[in-house]
């Protein structure tokens, strides 16, 4: 019996032995391969640029507090995903990141049979231009880019107009944040 056991031991020490001579194995290729070829787990943000100063957007919309909390929503954003920091005063910002809410519309999408509204959709656009501070002659002639968002959402299920806006504004302030990130290519790529 003692011979029967200690060859299973021996079996299950080099099968052992064997998983852990593939799994260094593999870590080492994986480290050799991401560290030598310029790869990154980071977003590409500017290393430059210290600073952004947020102004509250302008709107164009008569629906209340939609450029506040859109604000609220881009100066969080900016602080959780970059490296940058908000400041309260454009003086001390290396860039300036400014916007106007142009479109902010609630539409019926299907009614139930009383004509009451089933299920609606929240829509709000908003132009956003960031630039240098000062402005770069480059940026002056630039015009702003134009960001929109569509969220769906059900009455019937306790959702309102406020929390269809609110998700909507958290995914325009996801939207904008990642604009702020270097492009993966330069203008010379282009051509």
């Amino acid at each position: 019996m003692p011979a029967i056991g200690s060859r299973t031991t021996n079996i299950r020490s080099s099968h052992a032995r064997r998983a852990d001579w593939v799994i260094c194995l593999f870590v080492t290729v994986v480290a050799a391969a991401a560290g030598g070829c310029g790869y990154t787990v980071r977003a590409p943000f500017d290393k430059s640029i210290k600073t952004v100063f947020v102004p509250v957007f302008k709107t164009q919309s008569f629906r209340r507090d939609v450029n506040l909390n859109l604000t609220e929503m881009i100066q969080k954003e900016i602080q959780n995903r970059t490296p940058y920091r908000v400041v309260g005063r454009p003086e001390g910002a290396d860039t300036v990141l400014e916007g106007t809410v142009n479109y902010v519309d609630k539409n019926i999408v299907v009614e139930n049979p009383f004509n009451l509204p089933r299920e609606l959709n929240m829509t709000i656009a908003v132009s956003v231009k960031w630039v240098h501070n000062p402005p770069t002659e480059a940026e002056k002639s630039r015009g702003p880019t134009v960001v929109a968002e569509t969220v769906n959402f059900v009455p019937e299920v306790g959702e309102t107009a406020l929390t269809a806006s609110y998700r909507v504004n958290q995914r325009l302030a996801a939207q904008i944040v990642d604009m702020m990130e270097q492009p993966w290519f330069t203008d010379a790529d282009l051509k």
